[in-house]
């Protein structure tokens, strides 16, 4: 054999060696059809169902304990998380899966068992989905693993051999996560890791227990009740303020809205053996739900918190239940201490450590006094004009006493626990009102147990204190005179 040749032959087993593996990387061509038609017939009827099944691969049975797998059941009309402890589904998860099953059309592709694995579509494989209906028929749906491009899945139905393509991406819909051998589902995306679920025009009462200082002291019970035909929130324990029933409203919807970072299985033992917060909810229905914050995790960035009752664990981030326990004092009505231009009488305050001493006393003017009594028809504009002057007899301007209003009125308070030793104090304030004189006093700023920074405001002969800000009570010293 000549050199040419030979040349020949080699280039020629070269093109038949490069044909096999081209053959081998081609897939075979799969039959079609342009005509779209509905996958699940009937329909599925979403009201219906008793429970979701979902796992990848081939086990044929869920398992309660598979936390690979999911489970999902519908008990007392409420779906829950069979694999999970039994804690709530998301049914913000679960509502737009069954809609796109229940519209689900695709195109045939191919009805031969043989071609199972390039959709990977198999029995063994792909995302078996079971839909069941109590006494109707059944339904399962695979989803395979392999798909053309991003929004592109294939599915059949369980027993048969037909595979259509779809144009939905239901691998992302069911949360499955990871690429090839790494794929696996997201189970956690169907739990839903709110710590309660409370809906707040149902809460007729609210009581708050937490330590302070070593003991369990209960910082806050009210109770909504009939007043005048209006049910109105009402306070067990003694404030001197009213309250705000959007200001409840809101602080309920906050605790509804706290958000676990993971849920585990209640078998960390001695987490709440001494509680450091206890909230009870008390609703309409006479039922309660009762949270309890236990102990953090050894990382301390999580507080163990459970739901009495139910058979699982909360981890709750410290940053977020603390924010949320901040805030459960803010309940007092706009301008707790009522104090408007038309119903003062007199204001004192003495700044305690600049020595600032303000006060202003109204006063009528004699004219005003004597035009009421000697003429039959009151002169309106004398009527209404007021003068202020000090304790000493000083005049004071209108203006100015309007501003002291303003900031004593923008006061916000929040209840707290009762101070077992009061901080020393910052400042006094008198205020009379159609007659009446209230005192009291708001100590310097100090930290309470939580890491809030407060003043604390007390009426006199109380004991009960209340936090006012910073920035509210440097407001009112910065308009003293």
């Amino acid at each position: 054999m000549n050199k040419k040749s030979l040349i020949i032959l080699c280039i020629v087993f070269a093109i038949l060696v490069g044909l096999v593996f081209v053959k081998k990387s081609i897939k075979p061509k799969i039959p079609t059809t342009e005509e779209i038609v509905d996958i699940i017939v009937p329909p599925v009827n979403i009201d219906g169902l008793s429970d979701i099944v979902l796992r990848l691969g081939g086990a044929q049975a869920e398992d309660d304990g598979d936390l690979e797998n999911v489970h999902l059941a519908k008990e007392n009309g409420e779906w829950i998380v069979k694999t999970r402890y039994g804690v709530h589904a998301n049914e913000k998860t679960i509502t737009p899966v069954l809609e796109k099953l229940d519209q689900l059309k695709g195109e045939l592709r191919s009805d031969k068992k043989g071609l199972f694995s390039d959709y990977g579509i198999g029995d063994d494989e792909g995302v078996h989905v079971e839909l069941r209906q109590g006494e109707a028929k059944n339904i399962h749906v695979v989803v395979g693993t392999h798909k053309v491009g991003y929004q592109n899945n294939f599915v059949r139905f369980g027993g048969t051999n037909a595979v259509y393509v779809v144009n939905e991406n239901l691998l992302g819909t069911l949360g499955v996560i990871g690429e090839g051998e790494d794929q696996k589902l997201d189970t956690t995306k169907w739990v839903d890791k709110r710590i309660a679920h409370l809906a707040a025009d149902d809460i007729i009462g609210v009581a708050i227990t937490q330590a302070v200082n070593g003991s369990q002291e209960t910082v806050m019970d009210i109770r909504k009740k009939l007043v005048d035909e209006n049910k109105k929130w009402q306070s067990v324990k003694p404030y001197a303020f009213g309250l705000s029933a959007a200001k409840i409203k809101s602080m309920v919807e906050k605790f509804n809205g706290t958000y676990a970072r993971d849920v585990i299985a209640p078998d960390v033992s001695g987490v709440f053996d001494v509680p450091g917060w206890t909230g009870t909810f008390t609703l309409e229905s006479g039922g309660e739900v009762k949270l309890v914050r236990g102990a953090k995790d050894e990382e301390e960035k999580n507080y163990y918190v459970k739901q009495e009752g139910a058979g699982y664990f909360y981890l709750v981030p410290v940053s977020t239940f603390d924010n949320r326990e901040k805030q459960q004092g803010d309940i007092f009505a706009s301008n707790p201490l009522k104090v408007e231009e038309g119903n003062v009488d007199g204001i004192e305050i003495h700044d305690l450590d600049s020595k600032k001493k303000f006060s202003a006393l109204k006063m009528v003017p004699p004219a005003a006094v004597d035009a009421s009594a000697g003429d039959d028809v009151e002169d309106p504009e004398a009527k209404e004009e007021v003068v202020w002057q000090t304790s000493d007899g000083e005049a004071v301007e209108t203006s100015k006493v309007k501003e002291m209003i303003t900031k004593i009125k923008d006061m916000n308070l929040e209840a707290v626990s009762p101070s077992v030793s009061l901080p020393k104090g910052a400042l006094t304030m008198s205020l009379t009102k159609n007659g009446e004189t209230q005192k009291y006093t708001i100590s310097k700023d100090a930290a309470l147990e939580n890491g809030k920074e407060c003043h604390f405001l007390r009426l006199v002969g109380g004991d009960q204190d209340y936090c006012v800000s910073k920035a509210h009570v440097t407001a009112l010293q910065n308009v003293l005179p």
